[in-house]
């Protein structure tokens, strides 16, 4: 029987078969074998419905690959992304290339509807990456904020509702129209789904304010005892340096060379050999890479 590279948008009746696929890796007990993340990842974005990359054998569904739609922003000019997650293929069928021609498809896909394609891939998946001639950029680097108990101007409270989001939503408008540098638009709605909502993880999300207004958000997650990382963050460029020195204690921070060299005042670069490859595909022109230095680890962490 012949197999079949196809992409649709999530309903819910691909439940079945798509945790038939995942259970020939995974333990019952996954997140991944739940419907309750699987429709908040593929399903309550509200930048839409996830993009299902599949490979059938008839009904049988043998590979797959999910994209997650995300809106850009930069200077009021808005681009249209997805995050690549979930990525596998079944064992039974592994030496086929299901893997490459899954990729082929997505960049097909993006290339018609002039979109991105990114993601943080894992070392097994690298090197298909490449060879898609995904187009890479500086790889993420580890580095530990320093805390500054006080910072002259800057202040922060957590987050625990999406009405305080709102109350925010002038200041996360303003910075993206302000940065040169690709971001995720970080409106209200898609930060109550993507980390006040998110079904297992909890965020820690700190509202910025510099002399009492909205100032912008910054987002972190316990990663072992006493120490966390910062998944994203979204303040106006001006205080970008000072906002890290209020993350929590012992924040660990993964952005590329350029940006720690930038933010040396703030951030200790770890001595460690640890790094993040980061892919940006937008056909058929690379993008510059300082354009794409401030995504943070959102395309990674769901």
């Amino acid at each position: 029987m012949s197999l079949e590279v196809s992409i649709e948008d999530y309903a819910d009746h691909q439940l079945g078969p798509l945790f038939e696929l995942f259970g020939s890796y995974f333990q019952p007990e996954d997140r991944l074998l739940t419907a309750t993340y699987t429709r908040w990842l593929y399903a309550e974005n509200p930048s839409g419905l996830a993009r299902m990359v599949k490979v059938t054998e008839g009904d049988r569904w043998v590979g797959f690959m999910a994209m997650i739609p995300v809106q850009l922003a930069r200077r009021g000019e808005l681009l249209r992304a997805f995050y690549v997650v979930n990525v596998l293929v079944h064992p039974a069928f592994h030496g086929k290339h299901l893997f490459g021609r899954m990729i082929t498809a997505a960049r097909t896909l993006i290339e018609a509807e002039d979109a991105v394609l990114m993601g943080h891939p894992n070392d097994m998946a690298l090197k298909s990456w490449q060879r898609a001639r995904m187009h890479f950029h500086e790889p993420l680097r580890p580095s530990l904020a320093w805390p500054k108990p006080w910072v002259r101007g800057l202040s922060v409270h957590t987050v625990k509702e999406a009405s305080q989001l709102r109350a925010g939503a002038f200041a996360l408008a303003d910075i993206t129209s302000q940065t040169e540098c690709w971001r995720v638009a970080a409106t209200p709605a898609y930060l109550d789904w993507r980390y006040l909502r998110h079904p297992s993880h909890a965020y820690g999300v700190q509202m910025l304010a510099a002399r009492g207004a909205p100032a912008g958000v910054q987002i972190t997650k316990r990663v072992r005892p006493g120490v966390r990382l910062l998944v994203d963050q979204f303040v106006q460029p001006q205080h970008a340096s000072e906002a890290a020195g209020l993350l929590p204690p012992l924040t660990l921070c993964f952005w590329p060379e350029s940006v720690t060299a930038e933010r040396s005042a703030a951030v200790w670069a770890l001595p460690w050999k640890k790094r993040i490859p980061f892919f940006f595909t937008r056909p058929p022109t690379p993008e510059v890479s300082a354009h794409v230095a401030n995504l943070g680890l959102s395309a990674s962490d769901f």
